[in-house]
């Protein structure tokens, strides 16, 4: 099991299965949000053992708080829709979970800047 700091470090790397989700369930609640999202996936792929792509490819993201804020949000609305099933529901509590820790590591840095 990763340590708190080891996720700190990878937060703003996602795989290409989680901004799909993401961007999935995005679209119908804050369509111009999933499209930023989805041009999360046009930055260059983190390099690979195998070099071919898969859902696992993994993109270093790049977004505003305020727009990682509307996109947690937006994903619990998601997730407490009275009509989603519990497999979805589970697989959003994971994706809130991946953007709060990619949120973490904004402030951090933020915060780190104003330090010094």
């Amino acid at each position: 099991m990763p340590n708190q700091q080891e996720l700190v470090l990878t937060a703003d790397t996602f795989s290409r299965g989680a901004l799909r989700m993401t961007v999935t369930l995005l679209r119908g609640i804050n369509p111009r949000l999933a499209l930023t999202v989805q041009n999360q996936m046009c930055s260059p792929i983190n390099p690979q053992r195998d070099n071919n792509p898969s859902p696992k490819d993994n993109f270093k993201i790049a977004l505003a708080p305020l727009e990682v804020r509307w996109v947690v949000e937006s994903l619990q609305i998601k997730g407490q829709h009275p009509q989603v099933d519990p497999g979805t529901q589970m697989l959003v509590k994971a994706l809130i979970i991946d953007w709060i820790n990619y949120a973490n590591l904004l402030i951090d840095s933020e915060n780190s800047k104003n330090a010094y």
